[in-house]
């Protein structure tokens, strides 16, 4: 006698930078599993390789996972988890003011990723030298997860999201470089060019939520929840 096969539900969501309308499925026990093994490991590493099996998965392979930004990717992770679970989640922090904990639950259909004004990708650094700027994506979060003999995580924040170099006569691809190149490239910035490079990494779009709550002291206060992590921990 062969049991029955349940069916799950099939839902659709909006893949935030394309647009494009994708249908999902809520994950499975095996996959939830997989999820809670790697959030309790607090591996980067594993947490970044369980969302990329876990969204294929439950997208049924339809989509291009290396060709999604980051926030993309956070985005529909977060949509499956709300139809599967639930679309509340129970998140604690410490309070930055009274360094009490704080608990509370928040809505997860609320979270959207953020668009702000959009700034060109282009950074003049001198009069003769500048940088492309490209929003990271899993083959930039894998590749930082894995260095994990490199302490130094202004250089690998940095060089998720610089694409290239250029001078008046010639593009440099960062891909083309080596790690030392890379390095001695990022340590010879100023304080002000790595200004400009964050302005324009805070205006990309991310999985962000401005919350309000009330500490012991009953003074009411504000965080920003600024991806995945955020939302579940």
């Amino acid at each position: 006698m062969t049991l029955p096969v349940i069916e799950s539900p099939k839902y659709f969501l909006t893949v935030p930078s394309t647009n494009e309308t994708i249908e999902f499925r809520p994950f499975l026990v095996k996959e939830e599993k997989v999820l809670m093994i790697a959030q309790e490991t607090k591996s980067t590493r594993n947490m970044i390789s369980a969302m990329k099996d876990v969204i294929n998965s439950c997208t049924f392979g339809s989509l291009d996972l290396y060709s999604l930004v980051m926030s993309d990717l956070e985005y529909i992770l977060l949509q499956i988890r709300s139809k599967s679970v639930g679309e509340t989640s129970k998140i604690s922090f410490e309070c930055n003011e009274c360094n009490e904990t704080i608990e509370l639950t928040i809505d997860l259909s609320e979270i959207k990723v953020s668009t702000g004004e959009k700034k060109d990708n282009k950074v003049q650094l001198t009069d003769d030298v500048g940088i492309t700027l490209k929003a990271p994506g899993l083959k930039e979060a894998e590749k930082a997860s894995k260095n994990t003999k490199n302490n130094d995580t202004i250089v690998q924040s940095l060089t998720s999201v610089i694409e290239s170099v250029y001078d008046n006569a010639t593009v440099y691809p960062l891909a083309d470089a080596s790690p030392k190149e890379i390095e001695k490239f990022i340590d010879s910035l100023s304080s002000e060019q790595v200004m400009k490079i964050k302005e324009w990494v805070d205006s990309i779009p991310a999985l962000k939520k401005e919350i309000k709550y009330k500490c012991s002291k009953g003074k009411e206060r504000t965080r920003m929840l600024n991806g995945l992590n955020d939302f579940f921990v």
